[in-house]
């Protein structure tokens, strides 16, 4: 080692090193913040493997996916530097338990979009982020990002470029965009293969660094990735761990009720002035506290019950067909609900995620296909009622689904056993 890199050790990829220039960054407030905020979107109670792993183990692993990539040979220094401090930074501006916060501000239709929050806040278009990208971010500490962008390069000019690149290539956008934030991307290669592997499920650890080194070179027009021709294997892989992964996040039953008690609670909060959108940077700890300290009681009330596992009654998970409505119609259902049931009601969907249409490019000209769009979503409905739902309630929260959204109902949700079982195999 120079004495010019830091030294991680990765649950994923062992002992791994990253040079200075990227180290320090990881060392400044921007990401450090990062520590106090959860991979997933709730400290799981069904699959404890996940509850506690941070935004920060997760970053920190994207960057060093982004020392592997093939094509990163011939990229000239300012490329590089582009391409490591955006695969660092994709997640820096992520809410309090993941996306939970996100989707909240959603709900009550306060468009809200970690990817383009840096943008925003760079360009002077977010009055309410005093002091822009030299904003505090963490127990009083401003974001550091100006200084480090002075310290690694050489021009005005050249830290203007730099910090607009890094803001295209988080949303996507740029030369290799689709390479951070795309189908098949460094974020989402470490992100399935990391919750896996803190799940218990098997795989390969080996499999997301090849993948990353097979990432020959990238499309000029769109910014996606041009992998070897050998990689079809390994993509094939990532595609069924990705489904095995997603399969067990969104039919956990208890970590669904969870989120949709915070969620409440959040959305609550918001809509009595008590969260607003410049609170995106509050750490979990930081968002949990503020609600529990809230002038409202069911607030106060839902976060203290989901501390205590007091968990709300909830209605059967059900597939419903179509393109999961937007997250105000949602609301608005809930509130109508309500109403017919004669009693509190929140709904929650989410889009089905365990597959996804891809096309991917190789190194040959050809091109080839995994997957497809599953083209439905999942509702549920909780209450902090502690009386269950009955059948007769249940049947109407179904039919009032189809009319309220114009879809149909395809059934009741339950995990795909014979997936696990046949993705074993090909996964170790």
């Amino acid at each position: 080692m120079s004495g010019r890199e830091t030294v991680f050790q990765d649950s994923l990829y062992g002992r791994v090193q990253l040079e200075e220039v990227i180290s320090s960054l990881a060392a400044a407030p921007l990401v450090q913040r990062l520590r106090q905020v959860r991979l997933s979107n709730i400290d799981s109670i069904d699959m404890p493997g996940i509850a506690n792993i941070s935004r920060y183990e997760h970053v920190l692993g994207v960057a060093y996916l982004a020392t592997q990539v093939a094509f990163r040979s011939r990229l000239s220094r300012f490329d590089d530097l582009v391409l490591r401090a955006s695969a660092l930074l994709h997640d820096w501006a992520i809410t309090s338990f993941g996306h939970l916060l996100e989707e909240a501000f959603q709900y009550v239709g306060a468009a809200f979009d970690h990817e383009e929050r840096l943008s925003q806040i760079a360009s002077g278009n977010t009055p309410e982020e005093i002091f822009g990208i030299s904003r505090q971010i963490l127990v009083g500490r401003e974001t550091g990002l100006p200084q480090w962008i002075r310290a690694h390069t050489n021009s005005e000019i050249e830290r203007h470029e730099l910090l607009v690149e890094i803001t295209k290539h988080i949303k996507g956008k740029g030369r290799f965009g689709r390479v951070i934030s795309g189908d098949i991307d460094l974020d989402n290669i470490d992100n399935v293969f990391r919750m896996a592997y803190h799940l218990g499920l098997p795989i390969d650890r080996d499999v997301p660094l090849l993948l990353a080194r097979a990432m020959i070179d990238y499309d000029p027009q769109t910014g996606c990735p041009v992998f070897k021709r050998a990689a079809e294997r390994n993509i094939q892989v990532w595609s069924t761990t990705r489904a095995n992964v997603y399969d067990h996040l969104m039919l956990a039953q208890r970590d669904f009720a969870g989120k949709v008690m915070l969620m409440y609670a959040a959305i609550r909060a918001i809509e009595v002035g008590e969260i607003k959108k410049v609170d995106w940077s509050l750490t979990d700890f930081q968002f949990i506290t503020k609600l529990l300290s809230s002038l409202a009681r069911e607030v106060k009330d839902t976060v203290e019950r989901w501390i205590a596992g007091e968990l709300w009654t909830f209605t059967p998970l059900h597939w419903m067909r179509g393109e999961r409505p937007h997250y105000t119609d949602v609301r608005n259902f809930s509130v109508e609900l309500s109403k017919r049931l004669d009693r509190q009601c929140f709904a929650y969907a989410i889009k089905d995620k365990r597959d996804r249409h891809l096309q991917v490019r190789f190194d040959d000209g050809s091109t080839a296909h995994f997957g497809k769009d599953p083209h439905q979503w999942l509702l549920g409905v909780g209450s902090s009622e502690r009386r269950a739902f009955t059948a007769t309630e249940i049947v109407s929260t179904l039919t009032f689904a189809e009319s309220h959204f114009n879809t149909t109902v395809l059934g009741p949700a339950s995990p795909a056993k014979s997936r696990t079982r046949a993705a074993q195999p090909s996964l170790l």
